[in-house]
């Protein structure tokens, strides 16, 4: 039987005070100590459990919130740089206000009247103390380099002026933090947002390596710099600028110093003792590791007094006293991507809990003495306690068993009811129920325990939530892309994508946009800026857009012009817009028309002549200027001609060089394939861009292909879709499917057998050998059938498994003389009824797709 530990103190008190004095003074010594000593060990591992669970759950939210942040800045420096070079673009108005320079700052006359030190923005002394920067929100100011002339560049410096309404819409979108935005162009000017005056005289922001480093890229890139304005570490966000044709004219950086993108102060507050906070690099597989972990970011030590702005950054690293925790960290990094490992660090046993993407992980180390705290605070008290009770008995036993008594059984009662409502709450969040609160209050630091245990519910529910949501819009957005491939008398047509994550921005579409005869044809694709639900719910305006457009006889470029006037509006002030290629098709005619808003030209590919074009056009993206104008472009393609639509994420996807797979690669698949139909070009093309990928996919991809019919019309395109689930009789959900689709599109008996039996035999064996758990899964079937081309796919999220790579059976052996394991039948059956096979392994999914020629097997299409 179960004893609750409050009971154990009252009986263990109270039959002691019974004994005669001296027998009681030290039976109750010794009873004491062991009281203590278990209460301090129980309450120190049970915190310990808690506080494991606290620190991996801080590590992996804080890792997530770090990724947000980063995120947010690479985009917020893109934005300054659009904003910068559209500014560049401009004429100021004449008389327009001077701007103020960083030399003036300080004099009353000359600095901006809402200049004021502000909380964050410090500048560590030589006595390594902070003072405050004097800064201004309202105006920027500029720094010119040695032996540039003022008057020289004062255009330039008026035409930066006026790109700041975009860029403070921008800095005030960021989070709270002491954020610099620098604008350096090659003309030696330099604006600085918000404005200060603390640049050295000698400062030359053209010299510095992230800067001569920005010349040669296209992207955001971070660096590690010493601020010259502030001294401290910095961590710096920089993309280049660039003209009208591609020069470079200079650069954007928006700089945060390093210490206060970690929470270790708030850490330290909540724990009450030295929390430590670390960003540390991944180390790759064969890399020596004695060394340590590369720091990426902490707090940055005050030891080390004030940094010089010429001064280079050394990489540190952290290490940790014993190599068999080391080595059990490193593993753990390799194999989880959240938990807890017990380290010695600083000569201190320590937890360090941790959160991991596949390049970094972010680490919560905490000395174990954060735990005893509490348990040692409870030992104390029962100390005096036990103290007072002795003294009490040695005057009079009787008294002593009264005293003793209630001071047992209401001491007991105030010690161990927090403990018990702390575990009776951590359970209640174990098994879910996320509105479990402790009501207590202790007046120490247990409060900061209960508080934390406190916040662990909603936060938890939150997580839930945004994941669930994050499915739901993933599920929402595979419904809103087309079902089927269109079918347009002379046109071959066949669209996909694949999202770098759960739901992204690229967007294909096809619409019916003509309800006269002939019918036409609208082939859409599109790109959102950015990845992630922003770019989603964007996509999913301008598709709503379209699609109730497409019931109103409009032109091509009147269409985009009533789609770009609703996105401009909505997409006011929020940095985003959508790049389109909209091409309309009319059935059994060459004739198409086209309107490209920002989008890069669709390829042209003529086999007659083996040459490659391109359908230009002049337009801005949607959503960028309301009342812009586009222009409907026009062309007439040949049998044969093949017109390939894509987004960025195909020719600049990279290997694990850091090479882009670009638009020659892409032209060489098209010419290969160009024979194909439109669905084995499209197909060819998205496995080459996958196989070419080193480090997965990082961007979003979006194909259609389009290619002009030989002989007048095109061979129609059939298909059936439909999904079941693993708990379900699968063959008599499907059976009679594929029996209608077949009857309805005139097969032969004998195709539909042979097509119901390889869908049993996959399915059969996806679910007796693919499913570890006991879930429902689904396992979505498409068929398709264009001219004498049967194809196949299916979709399941079962363990990786590519029957290509299963042995075939030894058919010809007797039993007893076979080496290979018995079975395979299935899969040998499968082989030897189809004419192609093809499988991947995408978004954690095994994609099996099929190909049988029906008029290779004997028996042609009834009818």
């Amino acid at each position: 039987m179960k004893i609750s530990l409050r009971l154990k103190f009252f009986a263990v008190l109270l039959a002691f005070s019974l004994a005669p004095i001296f027998i009681s003074r030290g039976l109750m010594s010794n009873a004491s100590r062991d009281v203590i000593e278990e209460t301090g060990n129980q309450t120190r591992r049970e915190l310990l459990g808690i506080m494991s669970n606290e620190f991996e759950y801080t590590a992996s939210s804080l890792l997530s919130l770090m990724e947000r942040g980063s995120q947010a800045m690479r985009l917020a420096t893109i934005g300054v740089a659009r904003e910068v070079e559209d500014a560049m673009r401009k004429t100021p108005a004449a008389g327009g206000p001077a701007p103020f320079m960083a030399n003036d700052f300080g004099d009353p006359d000359l600095t901006p009247p809402d200049a004021a030190r502000r909380q964050g923005y410090s500048r560590r002394t030589m006595e390594n103390g902070q003072e405050l920067i004097q800064v201004s929100f309202d105006h920027p100011t500029f720094h010119l380099a040695v032996h540039v002339d003022e008057r020289a560049v004062e255009p330039e410096m008026r035409r930066l002026l006026l790109a700041m309404p975009g860029i403070k819409t921008i800095f005030r979108n960021l989070a709270k933090a002491p954020f610099w935005i620098n604008v350096v162009m090659e003309s030696g000017v330099m604006m600085t947002y918000p404005g200060h005056g603390r640049l050295p005289i000698r400062y030359d922001a053209r010299l510095e390596e992230w800067y001569r480093k920005a010349r040669d890229t296209d992207d955001c890139r971070w660096y590690h710099t010493v601020d010259p304005a502030s001294r401290f570490v910095v961590n710096k966000v920089a993309f280049p600028l660039r003209d009208a044709s591609g020069r470079f004219i200079g650069a954007v950086s928006l700089d945060i110093p390093a210490h206060t993108m970690m929470p270790g102060e708030r850490l330290e507050a909540r724990w009450g003792g030295e929390v430590r906070t670390f960003l540390v690099e991944r180390i790759p597989e064969g890399q020596p590791t004695d060394k340590g972990l590369p720091i990426l970011v902490q707090l940055e030590p005050n030891e080390k007094g004030r940094r010089h702005w010429r001064s280079a950054v050394e990489q540190e690293y952290l290490t940790f006293d014993e190599p068999v925790g080391y080595e059990i960290l490193l593993h753990a990094l390799d194999t989880r991507d959240s938990g807890v490992v017990d380290v010695s660090y600083k000569g201190a046993p320590s937890l360090c809990a941790f959160a991991s993407t596949d390049t970094f992980s972010f680490l919560v180390i905490a000395p174990k003495t954060v735990v005893a705290k509490l348990p040692n605070e409870v030992a104390g008290t029962l100390q005096n306690l036990f103290t007072e009770m002795r003294v009490l008995a040695s005057i009079i036993s009787g008294v002593m068993l009264l005293v003793t008594g209630l001071i047992a059984w209401f001491g007991s009662r105030a010690i161990t009811k927090p403990l018990f409502g702390i575990v009776a709450v951590a359970r209640r969040l174990t098994r879910g129920d996320f509105s479990a609160r402790i009501d207590q209050r202790t007046g120490d630091e247990r409060d900061d325990l209960i508080q934390s245990i406190n916040e662990m519910g909603p936060k938890l529910k939150e997580l839930m939530h945004l994941n669930r949501d994050m499915e739901v819009a993933q599920e929402v957005q595979r419904l809103l892309l087309p079902g089927a491939e269109p079918e347009l008398s002379g046109f071959d047509i066949s669209g996909g994508i694949l999202y770098c994550d759960k739901t992204g921005g690229d967007y294909y579409d096809f619409l019916k946009v003509c309800r006269r005869e002939p019918p036409c044809l609208a082939v859409v694709v599109g790109d959102v800026s950015g990845h992630g639900i922003p770019s989603a719910l964007v996509m999913a305006a301008a598709r709503g857009q379209l699609h109730t457009l497409s019931n109103v006889e409009m032109v091509p470029h009147e269409r985009m012009g009533a789609i770009n006037r609703v996105l401009a509006h909505d997409l006011d002030g929020t940095g985003r817009f959508l790049t389109l290629f909209y091409l309309q098709l009319t059935a059994d005619s060459g004739r198409v028309r086209w309107v490209r808003a920002g989008h890069d030209p669709a390829i042209r590919y003529t086999p007659d002549t083996d040459s490659f074009g391109e359908l230009h056009g002049e337009g801005l993206p949607l959503g960028v200027v309301e009342d812009y104008a586009y222009e409907t472009s026009e062309a007439t393609l040949a049998e044969g001609e093949v017109l390939v639509m894509a987004t960025d994420g195909v020719w600049e996807a990279r290997n694990g060089d850091g090479e882009m797979f670009g638009k020659k690669r892409m032209l060489a698949i098209i010419r290969e394939n160009a024979h194909k139909c439109a669905e084995d070009i499209r197909l060819a093309m998205m496995a080459a861009v996958e196989a070419f990928q080193g480090n997965g996919q990082e961007d979003d991809i979006a194909v259609v292909v389009v290619k002009k019919g030989t002989g007048g019309a095109s061979m129609a395109r059939h298909s059936i879709s439909f999904r079941m689930t693993n708990k379900e009789n699968c063959f008599k959900c499907f059976q009679p499917k594929v029996e209608a689709f077949g009857i309805e599109h005139g097969l032969h008996p004998k195709i539909i057998f042979h097509l119901t039996l390889v869908l049993d035999e996959l399915i059969t064996n996806i679910i007796s050998y693919g499913y570890a758990d006991f879930n429902v899964h689904p396992i979505d079937v498409t068929i398709a059938l264009q001219g004498d081309r049967l194809t196949i796919r299916v979709e399941d999220d079962s363990e990786p498994f590519n029957i290509l790579e299963a042995p075939d059976p030894e058919l010809d052996l007797p039993l007893d003389q076979r080496t290979k394991p018995v079975g395979g039948l299935g899969i040998h059956l499968i082989k030897n009824m189809v004419h192609g096979i093809h499988y991947k392994r995408e978004n954690g999914k095994n994609v099996l797709t099929l190909h049988k020629d029906i008029s290779k097997t004997h028996c042609p299409v009834q009818g």
